[in-house]
């Protein structure tokens, strides 16, 4: 099964994770503070990571950011006790793939655990497909396409520009962007990327996620950012330069 690494100041609620999480087959190991969590994965990358926010010396927030500065795949799933919505957008701007509020269910989170780790193959997967740019089939084989001016890596979850300058894209956003490149001129709504992303998985946040994921999307597509338009009300539509 997976390797899971949890990353939980508080002892019941490590002690309730490790049954969980034993029960159904994972290897589990535990850092107790954020800079703990960050030396763990550094020295040996987990198949997951169960981040609890409020946690001693760095906050769950911190380390997912620098995981992400690095590593756009690894999967993150936070653990959260204060379950304002803002709290969760905020976690899922910064790249998490899920999110459990505590007091979870252990059945819920173990299901989320699974739905995460599942997705994490299938990324891989497609990822190690050849990659040739270009067609709409390809792209649903998960293979490099062009954006607007730039080349997306799906191998190496990349955005490179036309200079060969690159920046990393997060899972979710790489998803977006293939889902719009593949229907050029097509209004996607909201709820569609959402289904997207989380691919028929039960999601409990709101749109507002993809609205900060588009947002970061133009940030790092500069000029060609409008090429993502915005139709209101509804949601996006990928107009290629001419």
């Amino acid at each position: 099964m997976a390797d899971i690494l949890v990353a939980e100041d508080y002892p019941a609620t490590r002690s309730v994770l490790r049954t969980l999480l034993r029960g159904a087959g994972h290897t589990v190991r535990f850092a107790v503070n954020g800079e703990e969590a960050l030396a763990q994965v550094a020295q040996k990358r987990p198949d997951l990571l169960l981040l609890d926010v409020m946690m001693p010396k760095k906050s769950g927030y911190e380390v997912l950011g620098e995981i992400r500065r690095t590593d756009a795949a690894l999967p993150v799933i936070l653990l959260t006790a204060k379950g304002e919505k803002s709290d969760v957008v905020l976690g899922l701007g910064l790249g998490s793939d899920d999110y459990v509020k505590k007091p979870f269910d252990g059945d819920e989170l173990l299901a989320r655990v699974s739905a995460a780790l599942r997705r994490a193959g299938q990324n891989a997967a497609t990822s190690a497909s050849a990659a040739q740019p270009s067609a709409a089939a390809d792209i649903s084989e998960g293979r490099d396409f062009s954006f607007a001016s730039f080349r997306v890596d799906a191998n190496r979850l990349k955005l490179i520009d036309a200079r060969g300058r690159v920046k990393d894209l997060f899972i979710n956003e790489y998803k977006i962007l293939s889902h719009l490149a593949r229907r050029p001129g097509e209004v996607v709504s909201r709820d569609d990327l959402l289904k997207v992303l989380w691919e028929g998985e039960a999601y409990f946040g709101t749109t507002h996620s993809i609205d900060q994921a588009i947002c970061r999307l133009r940030a790092k597509l500069g000029r060609d950012g409008v090429c993502i338009e915005t139709v209101y009300r509804v949601g996006y539509r990928y107009v290629p330069p001419k």
